[in-house]
């Protein structure tokens, strides 16, 4: 079947459509992903193009299938615009005007069956979202099924809903403020108008049998933006044949964990790192076709599906130290808090292959390791994106294949692209830290080391406890004597020049002078920042002198292994 041959291209209007078709979402159609900023976007674009009185407003291309009216793209946009006519539908319907209400209602957002006399949404979501979007978005506002029919806590997409249908409102009070009852009228129909004639998107149909996959990738060559995991799910589920229900189930399962880490943007970034783990490192741009070449049957579809599902909620808990997953293990779960403070993205196909394969004791180890490797990159500069990428790559499929099977092994294999003991202590020498939670990170786990502590059980503190203080201000006051602004601003993030300290501490030093200072530092519970006080000056070289001793405390507070 040619494709290319039986695809129709048309053009129409956002609202004209709503009107003249029947549309729905399958049941494996992402559900309504549009942030308040998209939603916003949209509204203030078409008001604008309104304003400007500009013939058209061209809104890209929907997608829908020939004869079954399944919308494959252009769910967003047509949501969103059936959003704005609902609420003008209320507007007309609380202000009495229930004829131009019933009007809408009619001609956008139900349909009646002659014969049954069944009313139909004309656009109906995915199986995980109509029944909430008609209750509060297509039913009227005095229906009973808007107190009835809650949101469910769980779906990202329900929230959105909520958030886009109050956009709406607040817009169609900005349409009709301050006119009266007549210009109101007239002011939405102008919209309404506009909508349905003038905001005109390219229709393409397609064959309601063509392979899902194919469109999607032929849409794709056209310019239509559609992600990874769009195009991932419809070709699993191609492929899963009569298996379809199963692959379905597995995937919604996927997303459902998912959404409290993330929700469905999430979905491509855990894609790919499981894919990582499980085959080696892999470009964005090589995943799809990565992919695609290993689905060779129904099983192997059902088989991806289902390790999509299970992985899943191991890569929510390595985004959660809360998860149950660590209730067995405090330091587990103090280790998963401190990666996360660091913000390594590029090491989680490691750690997942690590909690999939490993015991936890192993783990453990494992991930103690992986604190001193972070740091280590981070502070030596050395582990740029597609470096860190590679190096946890290898090693997480390694992990994952049963290659490596312990903590010890593992480190036997990273330690030649860690940064060594001299690398490391130079660079931490002269370090800046420009976030102030990794400068925090690093301090108190400094801290720890120099007063026997374990460094790896840093307590990831609140700021309004502990705070941040910068002992030469980046804008020295006339109290810091001849340093200048230029100066202080070369030193003022440099490790030497930071300190932890109670709030109370940070809150009176301020932009004081270091004799102001001093008796303010010796009064912390801190050691490492109490011992400032003992200099009798501070400038660029105390902090190069205390610097250069940090460096070797953390060479031990991050060894190696």
């Amino acid at each position: 079947m040619s494709i290319s041959v039986e695809i129709g291209i048309d053009r129409e209007a956002l609202a004209s459509a709503l009107r003249k078709y029947k549309l729905s979402m399958d049941s494996n159609q992402r559900s309504y992903a549009w942030d308040k900023d998209n939603v916003l976007e949209l509204y203030q674009d078409i008001q604008r193009a309104i304003s400007e009185n500009e013939p058209e407003y061209f809104l890209g291309s929907i997608v829908v299938t020939s004869n079954e009216g399944h919308v494959v793209d252009g769910q967003q946009r047509l949501a969103t615009t059936l959003i704005l006519l609902a609420a003008m539908r209320d507007y007309f319907f609380l202000a009495g005007d229930r004829d131009r209400a019933v009007d809408i209602e009619h001609k956008y957002i139900f349909n009646r069956d002659f014969r049954s006399q069944t009313t139909n949404s004309r656009l109906t979501l995915n199986k995980r979202d109509h029944d909430f979007f008609k209750a509060h978005v297509l039913a009227p506002p005095d229906d009973s099924e808007r107190k009835v029919i809650k949101p469910d806590r769980n779906r990202d997409s329900h929230k959105r809903i909520l958030d886009a249908a109050a956009i709406a409102k607040k817009r169609v009070e900005y349409i009709t403020d301050p006119f009266n009852a007549q210009q109101r009228a007239d002011r939405l129909a102008d919209w309404i108008e506009y909508l349905d004639e003038r905001a005109r998107v390219i229709w393409i149909t397609v064959p309601d049998d063509a392979n899902a996959y194919t469109i999607f990738e032929t849409l794709n060559d056209r310019g239509v933006d559609l992600s990874t995991a769009d195009l991932l799910k419809v070709n699993i589920f191609n492929i899963a044949g009569d298996r379809l229900d199963e692959a379905e189930a597995r995937w919604d399962s996927m997303l459902g964990i998912l959404e409290t880490a993330g929700g469905e943007k999430l979905a491509k970034t855990y894609i790919r790192h499981l894919w990582v783990a499980i085959n080696g490192p892999t470009r964005e741009r090589e995943l799809l076709a990565s992919i695609k070449k290993s689905l060779t049957s129904e099983q192997a579809a059902i088989s991806l599906a289902n390790e999509l599902a299970e992985s899943a909620k191991i890569y929510s808990a390595i985004l959660n130290p809360k998860d149950k997953h660590w209730s067995t293990s405090s330091t587990a779960q103090r280790l998963i808090s401190d990666l996360n403070t660091l913000g390594v993205e590029q090491i989680r196909p490691l750690v997942l292959a690590l909690v999939r394969r490993f015991t936890m004791s192993e783990t453990v180890k494992s991930l103690k390791n992986l604190v001193s490797w972070s740091v280590r990159f981070l502070i030596y500069g050395s582990g740029g994106g597609g470096t860190l990428e590679r190096h946890y790559g290898v090693r997480a499929r390694k992990v994952w294949s049963g290659e490596i099977t312990t903590a010890k092994q593992l480190a036997g294999d990273m330690i030649s692209a860690v940064p060594g003991n001299n690398e490391f202590e130079g660079a931490f020498g002269v370090a800046r830290v420009s976030k102030k939670q990794l400068a925090r990170f690093y301090l108190r786990a400094l801290e720890l080391k120099a007063s026997g502590r374990d460094p790896y059980m840093v307590p990831n503190e609140d700021p309004a406890v502990v705070n941040l203080e910068h002992i030469l201000p980046q804008v020295p006051s006339s109290e810091w004597g001849s340093i200048d602004v230029e100066t202080a601003k070369a030193f003022y993030k440099r490790i030497g020049n930071l300190a932890i300290t109670e709030v109370p501490i940070n809150e009176e030093a301020a932009n004081c002078g270091f004799p102001a200072k001093q008796p303010l530092l010796k009064k912390s519970n801190f050691h490492l920042t109490a011992e400032i006080a003992e200099w009798t000056d501070w400038g660029p070289d105390q902090i190069k002198e205390r610097q250069l001793k940090l460096a070797k405390l953390a060479v031990d507070t991050w060894p190696l292994r």
